[in-house]
């Protein structure tokens, strides 16, 4: 019996250093599992902060440039977005200057106005290099030929310097599906287009004579005033065509020089002569302007002017 007896007591102790020894090692897991989770916050947030410039902006590293890749289509909301950021660039003396970086297939003309006397009355106050990437048409070239010298990749797309009101008729489709429309209005032209209908001669002279034809006259003295150059001089360039950056046609008009955009960066480090990083101040679109692809806006009184290209 007593041999019995402490043999019990033995399982009994034995069962207990397992029961602690399985505690500590939960514990370690639980540990460890816990430090994973802390390590991994601390990566998203890094992440997070990188994707809007927070983390540079707290790292000093010599004089900065702040870096704008306008690469959507120009929409007022873009427009201020971009605006709210150069202003806080503005009043940050971090940053020694501006590089614009256009990759736009163009947009709104009022937003294009607003943009590029920003970017004039900016530039008087804070350096801003301009540098078309890939494309500057329409209002993307309105914007971009605020700021001079003009410097483009050799391939990039320039010019497009026209107006277009895009407008589809789904008048066939509706019939087919019963779809009538039927809206109350009153004046003549308080709806000169419908999607249910093609546009008449009537409307459009109207449309052409009011709003298309000055608009387009507005883009033409805007560029000609930022580019310095006779209204005439610049009219064989104003039919709606694109350019490839460095055709020898329009050098000196549309285009200043061209660069690759590593070599404009060696330039700024040059003149600023003194340490420099070069800060993303936008955060990153993969979508880029192709996100205005698959939105489909059927009004025509709200945003009316972005349908103007």
């Amino acid at each position: 019996m007593k041999l019995f007896g402490f043999g019990m007591k033995e399982n009994k102790e034995v069962l207990e250093q397992k029961k602690a020894g399985w505690d500590l090692v939960s514990a370690k897991i639980k540990t460890w599992m816990f430090i994973l989770a802390i390590v991994a916050e601390v990566a998203l947030i890094i992440w997070i902060a990188k994707s809007y410039g927070v983390l540079d902006k707290a790292i000093p590293l010599g004089d900065k440039v702040a870096v704008v890749d306008f690469n959507m289509p120009v929409t007022q909301k873009y427009v201020n977005d971009v605006i709210e950021k150069m202003d806080e660039v503005k009043e940050n003396k971090d940053y020694a200057e501006v590089l614009f970086i256009m990759n736009s297939p163009g947009g709104s003309p009022t937003a294009s106005e607003e943009l590029s006397e920003y970017l004039k009355d900016y530039n008087s106050k804070k350096p801003v290099s301009m540098y078309v990437q890939s494309v500057a048409a329409s209002g993307g070239y309105y914007i971009a030929s605020a700021i001079k010298p003009l410097i483009a990749n050799k391939n990039a797309m320039v010019g497009s310097i026209g107006v277009i009101l895009p407008h589809y008729s789904i008048g066939k489709l509706a019939e087919k599906v019963g779809i009538e429309e039927d809206d109350l209005s009153s004046g003549e032209y308080k709806k000169p287009i419908s999607f249910f209908k093609k546009v008449g001669e009537k409307e459009k002279a109207y449309l052409k004579e009011q709003l298309l034809t000055p608009t387009y006259n507005n883009f033409i003295d805007s560029v000609a005033a930022n580019r310095n150059i006779d209204r005439a001089k610049l009219l064989p360039y104003t039919e709606g065509k694109i350019f490839v950056a460095n055709s020898p046609e329009i050098k000196d008009i549309l285009v200043d020089e061209v660069l690759v955009l590593h070599r404009l960066k060696a330039r700024i480090k040059k003149r600023l002569d003194k340490k420099i990083s070069f800060v993303e101040i936008m955060p990153s679109d993969e979508l880029g302007f192709l996100k205005d692809k698959i939105e489909f806006k059927f009004s025509l009184d709200s945003k009316f002017d972005e349908g103007l290209r």
